[in-house]
């Protein structure tokens, strides 16, 4: 791994320690605020991965980003003075001289770091007025959950997903209530996008649930959950509520294990999109 990258992954993650220390349980919804979900500017395409996260982390008013000459390419002018946001570039290129003692092309990670700006810092840019109560696409969300074929069942105390039963549990949407700083509606949708997410992990789809020996390994999956929650409210238009009180006692041991291991962030946001990738496909 070069020194850019590297560079790039201790930036990332200290941001987002910071995000957690300043704001508690309430770190998701800080870290997110009114962001759209980030498409490249040229092709449509939405960024995968780490790439979805650093960019939503800049909590930009447009949801559109590209690099100073894609920006030129469609006519805008990046504002003199806008700092660049870096993202990676990652791929696994085979050899087309060399193999292996199988005979196979040897296999070899090509990463690059792009600079990327926001349409926000474009000439000229007004922000889109939302209105939200047309951007809250509830039947698109209840497409995308019954699509799932996960088997929900509404009528629990408490929600979780139950990988022995492979069944999620939710309290019927009558017992959600506005808090604070999210609706109904937001609460709602927000712990069962979460408990879908977990819904993924079964060994029948991503594999992704191993026996959980550590209170850390536990806080890893949650932290998978809470981002996977994160991007489907984003992709839906659905403001991402805070991360669940039931899950706040888990937040320092998540904390604790990002401080030690700077790539977990990467680890936790890539399984969170294969997540999305595997629902998506549904």
């Amino acid at each position: 791994m070069n020194t850019i990258t590297q560079d790039l992954m201790d930036r990332t993650t200290q941001k987002a320690v910071a995000k957690m220390e300043t704001c508690g349980a309430g770190w998701l919804r800080s870290w997110v605020g009114n962001s759209q979900l980030p498409i490249n500017c040229e092709t449509g395409n939405a960024y995968q991965g780490i790439n979805l996260f650093i960019l939503l982390g800049e909590e930009r008013s447009s949801g559109k980003w590209g690099t100073y000459g894609a920006w030129a390419r469609l006519g805008k002018q990046v504002e003199s003075g806008q700092k660049h946001t870096k993202i990676i570039y990652f791929k696994i290129n085979k050899s087309k001289t060399k193999v292996d003692k199988n005979g196979d092309p040897l296999k070899y990670p090509m990463m690059k770091v792009y600079r990327v700006f926001n349409e926000s810092q474009t000439v000229g840019y007004v922000m889109e007025t939302k209105t939200y109560g047309d951007n809250f696409s509830c039947s698109n969300a209840d497409e995308w959950i019954n699509n799932s074929g996960a088997v929900i069942e509404y009528n629990k105390t408490a929600a979780f997903y139950n990988p022995n039963e492979d069944k999620i549990g939710m309290p019927p949407k009558t017992a959600f209530f506005k808090t604070a700083d999210a609706t109904q509606e937001q609460n709602f949708y927000g712990t069962l996008f979460h408990e879908l997410t977990h819904w993924t992990g079964h060994t029948s789809r991503n594999d992704r649930l191993i026996k959980r020996s550590s209170r850390q390994e536990y806080a890893f999956e949650e932290l998978v959950a809470e981002l996977g929650a994160c991007f489907q409210s984003v992709h839906f238009g659905i403001e991402p509520a805070e991360v669940n009180a039931d899950h706040t006692k888990y937040l320092n041991g998540w904390l604790q294990a990002l401080k030690d291991d700077k790539q977990l962030i990467f680890k936790a946001s890539a399984q969170a999109n294969k997540a999305i990738q595997y629902l998506e496909g549904l």
